[in-house]
């Protein structure tokens, strides 16, 4: 499967370009030129991994992290937009929007106490977070199965597990995390310890 991932540079277009690269699949990716390139250096050299300037060329799949005024022009028989800092809802018929709950993990703007989502700081020992964040990291297999079963929905939802029952959207989805939160966390904070200067917060 050929694989488009626009705003590769972006920190979930990272995670969603790791898990696709580690099930064989082959992926071209384009950078949001207004985002810092440095997690670029983090993709490590892969032979089904390369940039590229334009979304000409045919793909089945096409994954775009946040707006782009060009997503019309992408070539792809399944789209994915997975919207980012409350971006406007779009009409089209061959697009797929995955809203989500606040995703959170290693390279997102962040501090010690807590992660930025929408340019407010939610700390980690909020009710916010402890309810409503969902680490990318169970959030990406998810993704993996949608875009190999690409769905007929124009829209869908996705929430943590606990959720479940609270929520009345048609095309929900609900995911379980696979480890508890807290480990994601402290796996985070050493992360974020480690390579500091490459976090912006």
């Amino acid at each position: 499967m050929s694989i488009l991932v626009v705003n590769c540079n972006h920190w979930i277009g990272f995670h969603i370009v790791n898990i696709l690269l580690e099930h064989d699949f082959k992926i071209d990716g384009m950078i949001n030129p207004s985002l810092q390139d440095d997690l670029l250096m983090f993709f490590g050299r892969n032979s089904e991994f390369q940039m590229v300037d334009d979304g000409k060329r045919e793909y089945e799949t096409c994954i775009i992290i946040g707006d782009n005024p060009n997503f019309q022009e992408f070539k792809a028989e399944n789209k994915w937009l997975l919207p980012i800092n409350g971006i406007q809802k779009k009409e089209t018929s061959d697009l797929t929007i995955i809203h989500t709950p606040i995703l959170f993990g290693e390279w997102m703007p962040m501090n010690e106490n807590g992660i930025y989502h929408h340019n407010k700081l939610i700390t980690f020992d909020s009710e916010e977070f402890k309810n409503n964040a969902l680490s990318i990291h169970s959030f990406t297999p998810v993704l993996l199965q949608l875009i190999q079963n690409p769905t007929q929905a124009h829209e869908l939802y996705v929430h943590p597990r606990r959720e479940k029952g609270k929520s009345s959207e048609k095309n929900a989805i609900y995911i379980r995390e696979s480890e508890p939160k807290a480990k994601y966390v402290a796996d985070l904070k050493k992360h974020y310890k480690r390579y500091k200067k490459f976090y912006y917060s």
